[in-house]
């Protein structure tokens, strides 16, 4: 199951409020012939990689040239991600399989990881595992080297997002099944976030480990303890929301909806701005720059287009 998705990313960083007006375009990377599913930056940040819609992964220098074209996917390429140490990356894509990549465009293996699709994928902050989900309803514990190590069951729709904890020792997952749940390494639930009344399309740690946050196809966003109890709804977009994420402080939120804005909010729930960047509803991925100076975003154009963040 495909869904159309929106996010208009504009960011806070350090302790600068983002004054949309100030925002251009530093520049701009054009490859793709289809919409861009993800995007992701090496931590030094020397490389881009972004998958896409017409099933290519390409392989970017910090110049804006493709360095490595990577079709091995049969269908489309959901999700991307750069290894903490930066000697490895990771596609993952529709026809079920995710592949893991020395920084080179090597092969290391590729893994069958889902019957349906993968839809998310992620390193442990450690680098010492990788986590996957998709269609299948489930999520899955690998080994760094695509070993299976455990299933995460218990969910009745796909999987949107997975995410570690700051730790290490539990994962966050999201479902279009309206919930998210928690859930230690080792696969025990610990937690079942129950809120929203439509697809969960979001779902992470903060970055103290102190609270959740998820985000809904509902149009809110909350704020969770770790007894899994709301603290804080965040309402405000008029359309569904599809990314949210907090600032690296931890201070901040950013949400990104079909309705056409991004909106910036305090942790405690505080909507602080909004901005308005009409991409319609098309698929798009957004990420932080790792020198903190732009903010990463793809849109309905098929391009990357890095937006300067004040200083």
């Amino acid at each position: 199951m495909k869904k159309t998705l929106l996010f208009v990313s504009l960011i806070f960083l350090g302790n600068n409020l983002l004054d949309a007006q100030s925002c251009v375009i530093a520049k701009s990377f054009a490859g793709h012939k289809e919409a861009i599913l993800g995007i992701a930056q090496s931590p030094n940040g020397k490389y881009i990689l972004s998958g896409s819609d017409d099933n290519f992964a390409f392989l970017w220098n910090e110049n804006g040239e493709i360095i490595d074209t990577i079709k091995v996917h049969l269908k489309s390429v959901n999700d991307v991600v750069f290894s903490p140490d930066n000697k490895r990356f990771i596609t993952a894509g529709s026809e079920g399989s995710f592949v893991i990549w020395n920084i080179d465009g090597s092969k290391v293996t590729s893994v069958n990881a889902d019957k349906v699709y993968v839809k998310t994928i992620v390193y442990s902050n450690d680098g010492k595992f990788i986590l996957s989900g998709g269609g299948d309803n489930s999520a899955k514990l690998w080994t760094a080297d695509g070993t299976l190590i455990k299933t995460f069951k218990g969910h009745s729709c796909t999987i949107y997002q997975a995410s570690f904890s700051p730790n290490n020792k539990s994962i966050i997952l999201a479902s279009c099944d309206n919930t998210a749940s928690v859930w230690s390494i080792n696969g025990k639930k610990i937690l079942t976030l129950k809120k929203h009344i439509s697809g969960v399309s979001a779902a992470s740690f903060s970055p103290d480990g102190k609270s959740l946050l998820t985000a809904s196809f509902d149009k809110t966003a909350v704020i969770w303890n770790l007894k899994g109890e709301p603290i804080t709804i965040l309402k405000g977009h008029s359309g569904e929301i599809n990314q949210a994420e907090y600032s690296l402080d931890g201070k901040y939120i950013l949400t990104g909806s079909e309705d056409g804005t991004a909106k910036l909010w305090s942790n405690t729930g505080k909507l602080i701005k909004t901005f308005e960047e009409k991409y319609e509803t098309e698929y798009t991925s957004a990420t932080f720059s790792t020198d903190g100076k732009f903010a990463i975003v793809s849109s309905k154009d098929n391009n990357i287009n890095f937006w300067y963040l004040p200083k």
